[in-house]
């Protein structure tokens, strides 16, 4: 049996009853990093075999992972929030569904930094599109675009690292936008979360201009390490 297991994104704290006993029952634990999923398991006193699955695991390690599923209960989860949500946990799961019919997938609800931010932002979320990290370099423009352009509320991902050149890439964006007649980037309601159930949780909402000058007087040198949460109105 593969369990698909919701870890905490942050706070240790949130984690269900469901998922403990789950990863105290199976034999293998697939993780991320094994470095993260340990500091979860020591605060709850479980001791498991730990397995590696990454974006960069090769063929070789993908098929010693099959072979394990077929032969014991497995628990996959993710260094945060729920596996296969933009999390390469998708592709180990679609190849159990193809190889594997016999092996039941069981999903255990866990949290999810999306639906977390979403939850906060005061925008409609009767409909609304996640669209995952936006592109480094190829392909960033055009994200951005479709984001603008999108007739329901979005959701995506990005790092800390990029977080400012992005924001300053929609107010651009928005201001060269030929449809509109005023600066939109002043009235266009955006939702930016850091930390999300950590000590330091911060959310900023407001236009891209007001966020943009919040960060920048708050972080003047750097912003600290972390993926933030972006939500357009």
């Amino acid at each position: 049996m593969l369990y698909v297991v919701g870890t905490p994104i942050g706070n240790l704290e949130d984690i269900t009853l469901r998922a403990l006993n789950v990863l105290r029952d199976v034999d293998y634990i697939f993780c991320e990093d094994t470095r993260v999923t340990k500091k979860l398991l020591e605060r709850y006193q479980i001791k498991k075999p730990l397995v590696s699955y990454h974006q960069h695991s090769d063929q070789a390690k993908i098929r010693q992972l099959v072979d394990l599923i077929r032969d014991y209960n497995v628990a996959l989860v993710t260094d945060a929030g729920t596996p296969g949500i933009a999390d390469p946990g998708g592709k180990l799961i679609e190849l159990v569904y193809q190889q594997l019919r016999e092996v039941k997938i069981v999903p255990l609800p866990g949290p999810s930094a999306l639906v977390t931010a979403l939850s906060v932002s005061g925008l409609p979320s009767d409909k609304f599109i996640f669209k995952g990290f936006i592109p480094h370099k190829k392909g960033r423009e055009k994200f951005i675009n479709e984001v603008l352009s999108a007739d329901q509320t979005v959701v995506f991902y990005e790092s800390c690292h990029r977080i400012i050149r992005c924001l300053e890439k929609f107010k651009m964006q928005i201001n060269n936008d030929n449809r509109a007649d005023k600066d939109l980037s002043k009235t266009k309601r955006v939702i930016v979360a850091r930390e999300l159930t950590k000590k330091f949780e911060s959310i900023y909402c407001g236009s891209v201009e007001e966020i943009l000058d919040r960060l920048k007087q708050e972080f003047p040198e750097r912003l600290p390490k972390g993926e933030f949460v972006v939500i357009v109105g």
